[in-house]
């Protein structure tokens, strides 16, 4: 077996590399996915992350840790389904801003500064509101307002006036201290997937395949040029594809590092002590992981007040219901994602630009997260926020132990490692408080479930974010751009000391784009595809 361009991964980086590369040359094409097929109709569901975040069909599960004080562990769950993590994920199409990515450039990666994101958002997106400056309106990518509006989440945005956030209609509109409901990659209340906006035109063209349940063990090298992979289809059959032009790595921040370690690209002693023989040395593959830390916040709402979405959900009989109108009429609860709304504000007034983001949801669950595949949400009324510090400068690692995809690897994500992270976390939650006892949200809460009256100082919010905090599901760094001869990638994403070998995911980012990590893979993903068609 032999192509011109093998893609590893099928997530929000491969799909979209798939449709460019395929759409503007003859050049053919594999990619290669580790997990099954997203046929199952939970995939078109939004609310069907409940079912398919944690499930071991359709997602892979790291453990992250131990960290912190009290050496707690976190479980990170990452898509292993055609589409990746787009299938799976909470839909949240946050784009970031203008210094996020202009940062880049300064930083000594020229041609990835906002001007080129916004270019790709501009032509990636099919915005609800149209065209404008800021969006496109004939993109791949459906993009949707939360709908209709919601009583509870109507006051929590009129009471984030009380921490300087302004209410505006497009999120994505500014970098201001703002709230308004949250923009989600939908069509008409159903899932938009990287493989449904561009994996899948792509293989409608002869030259551009799909090899699914197939895992890569490690990319084959002719000296230092990468010249294809060795996959493993779980049925066991070990084969060899050959790859005349380029490998591309796009299996997301925890699999890319791992494959590259497992191929012999990383540090010399990492490498040695897993049993891997070294092709090139690379010493940050792995290094400088970064993923947000936040709090959890859970409240009662007063009986006889606005009832958010528990009441609608909190039996098997409602849970029908709902379901029977999202399947006449695709609305309702189950036609959103993750967060009704969303907030960015400074929990450091001294901050130039918002520091923090809240996702907020007019729904509490019995546990401490709404990542739970029972759907228990609580009898009573309640509502709950996800505050998470936007860019957080703690920095840890991933790295092999073995040289097969079998052997687990240590991942140390260091959170709350600096003193600026916890100084940060520690305000987050006494501005929250501010919110929530604030303006009409006020007259509708009564209890604070979690994380509770005891935790009262920003001392106390610290070691909470230690022990119980909300890990943000969006890791990167581990395969960081930069100009440095220590740097994994370059500014056209090839991976150093080999040739014919490049990363396009998350994982090349080396610092967080202020909110979820989709949108921007995505708008690199196309940037990467321009470069390289011109490379070739």
């Amino acid at each position: 077996m032999e192509y011109d361009y093998i893609i590893v991964g099928s997530g929000a980086g491969g799909s979209v590399l798939a449709e460019r590369l395929s759409a503007s040359s003859s050049a053919s094409v594999l990619v290669i996915e580790a997990g099954g097929h997203d046929r199952h109709p939970m995939h078109r569901v939004p609310k069907g992350f409940f079912f398919t975040m944690h499930s071991a069909r359709y997602a892979k599960r790291f453990t992250a840790g131990p960290f912190g004080p009290d050496n707690a562990t976190d479980a990170w769950w990452r898509g292993r389904v055609v589409g990746g993590s787009t299938t799976i994920n909470g839909l949240v199409w946050n784009r970031g801003w203008a210094d996020d990515f202009d940062r880049l450039v300064e930083d000594g990666s020229p041609g990835w500064g906002w001007d080129t994101f916004l270019d790709a958002y501009r032509q990636l997106e099919s915005f609800q509101l149209g065209g404008s400056e800021l969006h496109g309106a004939a993109g791949p990518v459906s993009v949707e307002i939360t709908s209709p509006t919601e009583p509870v989440s109507e006051a929590f945005m009129d009471s984030a006036a009380a921490i300087g956030a302004r209410r505006v209609l497009d999120i994505n509109g500014s970098d201001h201290v703002r709230t308004g409901y949250t923009q989600f990659s939908t069509r008409r209340g159903t899932r938009v997937t990287a493989a449904g906006a561009f994996l899948r035109p792509a293989l409608s063209r002869p030259h551009v395949s799909l090899l699914t349940r197939a895992e890569v063990g490690r990319i084959l090298f002719d000296g230092t040029r990468a010249v294809g992979v060795l996959v493993r289809h779980h049925g066991g059959e070990v084969r060899e594809i050959r790859a005349r032009r380029e490998v591309l790595v796009c299996g997301g921040s925890l699999d890319s590092p791992l494959l590259l370690e497992r191929s012999g690209i990383g540090r010399a002693e990492v490498l040695s002590a897993a049993g891997v023989k070294l092709v090139a040395e690379s010493p940050n593959v792995g290094e400088k992981l970064n993923e947000h830390r936040g709090l959890r916040f859970m409240y009662k709402l007063r009986p006889g007040g606005a009832s958010g979405f528990n009441t609608l959900v909190n039996s098997p009989l409602k849970r029908m219901t709902q379901g029977a109108r999202y399947l006449v009429r695709r609305d309702g609860i189950i036609a959103q994602g993750s967060a009704t709304c969303l907030v960015y504000f400074k929990a450091d007034e001294s901050s130039d630009r918002p520091d923090t983001i809240g996702f907020f949801n007019p729904i509490s669950m019995k546990g401490s997260t709404m990542h739970n595949h029972k759907l228990a949400v609580d009898d009573e009324p309640g509502l709950m926020l996800a505050a998470y510090p936007l860019r957080p400068t703690s920095r840890g690692h991933i790295h092999i132990t073995g040289p097969d995809p079998e052997d687990a690897p240590v991942i140390q994500p260091d959170f709350l490692g600096t003193e600026e992270d916890r100084r940060v976390i520690g305000k987050v939650g006494p501005r929250v408080r501010e919110l929530f006892g604030s303006g009409p949200i006020a007259d509708l809460v009564t209890e604070e479930r979690i994380p509770g009256p005891d935790v009262r100082t920003e001392a106390d919010f610290e070691q909470v974010g230690h022990y119980a905090g909300a890990s943000g599901y969006h890791p990167l760094g581990t395969c960081a751009m930069g100009p440095g001869a220590d740097d994994v990638v370059d500014e056209r994403l090839r991976v150093r000391g080999v040739e014919g070998l490049r990363v396009v995911d998350a994982s090349v980012f080396p610092h967080q784009p202020s909110g979820n990590t989709s949108a921007p893979t995505q708008a690199l993903a196309w940037r990467a595809a321009s470069l390289i068609l011109a490379d070739a």
